[in-house]
């Protein structure tokens, strides 16, 4: 995955979501599991005209994983089975991982194929992937924090957020102390590192003094993605630890994503126009990683908002794609005209996401 063209340590602070658009009264589906259908009429479109052997054409490598692992939420969400065969080959495909954050996304949707279709060597992988980088590429420049690139180039918020969450995962399913212990480190590496602003949004990395080896945030865009992957991560911990903190912190920054990165009509945006093609992935990794949170969360004011939240854009990417009759575009206003199997997952993940 290229660098992305993620700031002080996220206080501790209510988990209010002040500032999310009210949705319309109108996007609610009228039936249960009408945006899981909605979802799945997306990915019929994107397996028509995207879909190859084992792979999406314009979406290979790191980001067959996020394809993939949208498959596998909404397998497990609808039951829907049209594509087993794709998930099983597209999860074994591992060609075009050559950086650090590549491989992590790999670890994840590995771990998530584990647990739909039960196969040891999905497991196997994932936890021999994972020790690999984290006994190669987690160092003390920066006071730790694991590498982007083998070339130990660049340390930044993706990579430590994937550490994280693969982390959670692992422990999941195998209930192994390491991983616990490897959540809570790539954790607090993060809280501390200066990514994080006081807004509760993260910057895409650290610029490190050659000379004094100090590290400071770079202060590049605050991508949606970077906004999304902890998400699950935090979660998770509260989770295994039984501390709430975490949960609250997800879902402070979730809110803060969706009250600033957002048009006036509270449509999720990218801080800069120029996303390249990596960018067609970021508003569906929000979009999922916002959906694992929201199935931890009790029903309430802070999930209905998020609900809502999530339903006003899903409501955008519905209108957009002529009701799935056309592709999404990658703005979800409409306006960019920038289309490709990425940007048609992003839409089918804010979909699936809307269906909670």
């Amino acid at each position: 995955m290229l660098a992305s063209t993620g700031a002080r340590a996220l206080r501790a602070e209510p988990a209010s979501i002040t500032g999310v658009h009210a949705a319309p009264e109108n996007v609610e589906a009228s039936q249960p599991g009408e945006w899981s259908a909605r979802a799945g009429t997306a990915l019929e479109l994107l397996d028509a005209r995207w879909g190859r052997e084992g792979d999406w054409q314009g979406a290979g490598g790191w980001q067959r994983f996020v394809l993939v692992d949208l498959l596998i939420a909404y397998r497990e969400r609808s039951g829907d089975p049209r594509w087993d065969e794709r998930i099983a080959k597209a999860l074994r495909n591992r060609r075009g991982l050559a950086l650090n954050d590549d491989a992590l996304w790999a670890v994840i949707a590995s771990v998530d194929g584990y647990r739909l279709e039960g196969d040891p060597e999905l497991l196997d992988y994932a936890a021999t992937r994972f020790a690999q980088l984290v006994t190669t590429y987690w160092d003390d420049t920066c006071g730790g924090g694991l590498w982007w690139d083998p070339r130990r180039s660049y340390k930044n918020a993706i990579t430590n957020e994937l550490l994280v969450t693969a982390a959670t995962r692992l422990y999941r399913a195998t209930g192994q102390e390491s991983y616990r212990a490897w959540a809570l480190r790539g954790w607090g590496w993060i809280a501390a590192s200066g990514m994080i602003g006081d807004d509760a949004l993260v910057r895409d990395g650290l610029a490190i003094d050659t000379r004094t080896r100090t590290c400071r945030s770079n202060g590049q865009p605050r991508w949606t993605y970077n906004q999304g992957v902890i998400l699950s991560g935090l979660s998770d911990l509260t989770e295994m630890t039984g501390d709430p903190t975490y949960r609250a912190r997800a879902v402070a920054m979730a809110g803060s994503a969706l009250a600033r990165l957002t048009h006036a009509d509270g449509t999720l945006r990218e801080p800069v126009p120029a996303i390249g093609a990596d960018g067609l992935s970021f508003k569906g990794i929000f979009a999922f990683h916002l959906a694992y949170l929201m199935d931890a969360l009790p029903e309430g004011a802070q999930k209905q908002a998020l609900r809502e939240a999530a339903r006003r854009n899903a409501a955008a990417v519905w209108r957009i794609s002529e009701e799935g009759r056309a592709p999404v575009d990658s703005d979800w206003t409409g306006a960019k005209r920038q289309f490709g199997a990425a940007a048609q997952g992003s839409g089918a993940a804010m979909l699936l996401a809307a269906d909670r």
